[in-house]
């Protein structure tokens, strides 16, 4: 199975990230009995005209670098476990008909919408008295003048008629062709802003009503399985010297959104969604700097992308039959709302309740863990146990491409990632922050009671267990950088299990 991921502006590509993150630690979506979904291939999509929003860019970076790791550990393979399990590609990866010519990259091409005023796109010089008084109307003088190279700022009346133009581009043909019967969709967009409250109805609009494109697999598309992440306000912008973007609009903004998206997409006599997961909070975050588009809009990262990256993962676990009827059409939408087990500012692993933990916990302290000791002890133990077992790693394995972009890509956007979180508000505190020490790593959770007092966690233990599973593995001699990960992963859980107090 395919799950498309189509990240819709800012917020699409912030909880993509999240998703990245979730899937570098090992998270794989899973069904109703906790088994991983099988031959599962993730092709996110990110549909954003402002390719200069310094978010955007972090997420395509890690995107590839998270592509590069995966493909060299695991190459096609899609049924694994351990850290960067989720194969993820891109829409040129899996293409079969090569007369369609797309980038080979997250990007949907939107070269047509970015590079105009609204008002050229729109061709209002050209329009006749009339028509012009009608889209004066409309539109006001501002939004006719906006550059949509920095999306639409805050305005879905804009993005609904420029992203409209998506069904007839190569990546919307491409993106048909590859679709097959068992695939799905979902969705991942804000409501309260432009560019994903304008682009995710127009997406299912087009997707819905692909018996009147000209694609192929129409009828497989008109039935697929849809579900969409509608991201509700959850944070705080300082005041800024116009107001085409006011944090006060947001309610107002989400209320119409909410009343258009029944009409359109989630009611009864419209189902176009087969499910949709409503995330938000009433707690204002820190306040991000005030940027309509012009200087990049890097935001922190926020405990509702980390939560919001799950909702994909859910999606794909669900069965067919709460989705669609004996025919394959949508059932009347289901919609799922998250709440936290505990109401608290400063957000850890029990504050998330057991699902959460169930899915991400264990993956996420092993991931951490491999973060220290990438840092604290890899390098001192070359030469030594398990390193000198066939295929040997050696001191030359750390100029590597494949460790370089682990560790400086890959473990530096991570470290971000989470100073981030813990710095917003609410702050997400699962790990302690700047604490070297594996044992005191993890927020109010200890190691375990043994006969003289708290088991240790540290570099020696690592190196004993994987010493000890090294002897018993087997790696050919062009898996060196698999062997590593691997043996760190089992051993990780191992040591989870038995010197950590156990909170699920």
């Amino acid at each position: 199975m395919r799950l498309f991921i189509c990240a819709i502006g800012g917020t699409g590509s912030r909880v993509l990230k999240s998703m990245l993150m979730l899937s570098a630690a090992g998270v794989r979506p899973v069904d109703e009995n906790g088994v991983p979904v099988p031959n599962l291939e993730l092709v996110p999509i990110i549909i954003d005209p402002h390719k200069a929003n310094e978010d955007l860019k972090r997420t395509e970076a890690l995107l590839n670098s998270y592509r590069m790791i995966r493909n060299r550990l695991y190459g096609n393979r899609t049924d694994v476990d351990g850290f960067f399990a989720n194969r993820i590609v891109t829409l040129r990866e899996i293409m079969r008909d090569s007369s369609i010519q797309i980038n080979d990259t997250f990007i949907f091409n939107l070269s047509a919408v970015e590079q105009n005023k609204f008002r050229d796109f729109i061709g209002y010089d050209t329009m006749n008295e009339a028509n012009q008084a009608l889209a004066s109307l409309l539109f006001s003088d501002e939004q006719l003048e906006n550059k949509m190279n920095i999306g639409f700022v805050g305005s879905p009346n804009i993005g609904s008629v420029a992203l409209n133009e998506i069904k007839d581009s190569n990546e919307f043909k491409a993106f048909a062709n590859v679709f097959n019967q068992g695939d799905r969709i979902f969705f991942i967009s804000s409501i309260f802003g432009g560019t994903g409250a304008a682009g995710f109805p127009i997406m299912v609009k087009n997707i819905r009503q692909a018996a009147n494109l000209d694609i192929s697999n129409r009828e497989v598309l008109r039935k697929a399985p849809i579900g969409g992440l509608t991201v509700l306000p959850y944070f705080n912008l300082e005041l800024g010297e116009d107001h085409r973007i006011d944090k006060a609009d947001f309610i107002v903004k989400t209320q119409s959104a909410l009343y258009y998206y029944k009409e359109t997409l989630t009611g009864a006599n419209d189902s176009n969604l087969n499910t949709i997961f409503y995330l938000g909070d009433q707690v204002v975050s820190v306040p991000y700097t005030y940027d309509p588009g012009e200087h990049g809009q890097r935001n922190r990262a926020h405990m509702v992308e980390l939560i919001g990256a799950m909702a994909p993962f859910k999606f794909a676990g669900l069965p067919l039959s709460q989705l669609c009827d004996e025919n394959g059409y949508p059932m009347p939408s289901s919609a799922y709302e998250y709440a936290l087990d505990r109401d608290v500012l400063n957000v850890d692993f029990k504050a998330m309740g057991s699902e959460t933990r169930a899915l991400i916990y264990k993956h996420l302290v092993k991931f951490h863990l491999l973060f220290i000791y990438l840092n604290t002890g890899f390098a001192d133990m070359i030469g030594q146990g398990f390193t000198n077992d066939s295929p040997a790693i050696k001191r030359d394995f750390m100029a590597s491409q494949f460790y370089r972009t682990l560790t400086d890509d890959i473990m530096k956007a991570y470290k971000d990632w989470i100073n981030e979180m813990y710095n917003n508000m609410r702050s997400v505190e699962i790990f302690n922050m700047g604490e070297w020490n594996m044992g005191k790593s993890i927020h109010d959770v200890n190691t375990s009671k043994g006969f003289l007092g708290r088991k240790s966690v540290d570099n020696n233990v690592f190196k004993s267990e994987m010493n000890a599973l090294s002897q018993k593995s087997n790696y050919s001699p062009d898996e060196v950088e698999l062997k590593l990960l691997d043996l760190f992963n089992r051993a990780a859980s191992k040591i989870i299990d038995e010197r950590f107090e156990n909170i699920n």
